[in-house]
């Protein structure tokens, strides 16, 4: 027997449609089910954020609010045991009634309160952390730096760079380039450490160099006369100097 098929346009439930939209409300929104929790299960179960929260950042204060509102918690189910239903007798002499509700309202409301800064610190989008922060960083930043201070003064005042080594590291004159190498008069070892690349390319570079009188006027020469691999010529694009 076939049963008839549900409607391709039908509704999902409206249940159904109040669960999807919390589920989007918290993705959008992550720990707005603090606030769902504590409203919804009007305070009785108004602890349980404050537990979770604690279980993130490790507060004593958390803790110790956690345990005040499970406190609470059990408080509110201990006056809703004993708090005579609407319909007995003994509901029209109790006060009971309006001592819970006026409890429950205000639980929900300080948890609330107490809720929102709370849920601003555990769910917190992790600042970002600055690249130069890292010490690593750093160095390959400020090195940059001092090679293009280095290579502007090989430029403009070429005597004074070589007085101070500039691109010659091996002479030690006390002078930091920032790691600069002299293309026309380093030895292969020196061009090799430098650059980081192998002493095979370093010694090609010296014999092609050697090979043309030892003078080369822009690092595109020497890709011209010595095939060398895209990594090493990058590394004497950000080193050498001619």
């Amino acid at each position: 027997m076939s049963h008839p098929s549900r409607p391709m346009n039908q509704k999902p439930s409206a249940p159904l449609q109040a669960f999807n939209a919390l589920v989007e409300a918290e993705r959008k929104s992550p720990g707005l089910w603090y606030f769902f929790v504590t409203v919804f299960t009007a305070g009785f179960l108004a602890a349980v954020p404050f537990w979770h929260a604690y279980s993130r950042l490790r507060r004593p204060a958390l803790r110790t609010m956690a345990i005040a509102y499970t406190a609470v918690d059990l408080f509110l189910v201990l006056l809703l045991a004993i708090t005579p239903s609407s319909g007995s007798p003994e509901a029209e002499d109790s006060s009971l009634s309006a001592v819970a509700g006026f409890t429950v309202v205000a639980v929900t409301i300080a948890a609330c309160v107490q809720l929102r800064g709370i849920r601003r610190d555990v769910y917190a989008t992790p600042p970002a952390v600055p690249a130069h922060a890292d010490p690593a960083v750093a160095r390959a930043l400020a090195g940059r730096q001092r090679r293009d201070e280095a290579r502007k003064m090989w430029n403009s005042d070429p005597s004074l760079a070589r007085e101070l080594g500039v691109g010659r590291p091996d002479l030690r004159r006390g002078f930091d380039d920032g790691g600069l190498i002299d293309l026309n008069s380093a030895p292969a070892a020196v061009i090799a450490q430098v650059c980081g690349i192998e002493v095979q390319h370093a010694e090609s570079i010296v014999e092609a160099r050697q090979a043309r009188g030892g003078t080369y006027f822009n690092v595109g020469e020497l890709f011209v006369d010595v095939s060398l691999p895209s990594y090493v010529q990058q590394q004497l694009v950000d080193r050498a100097i001619v």
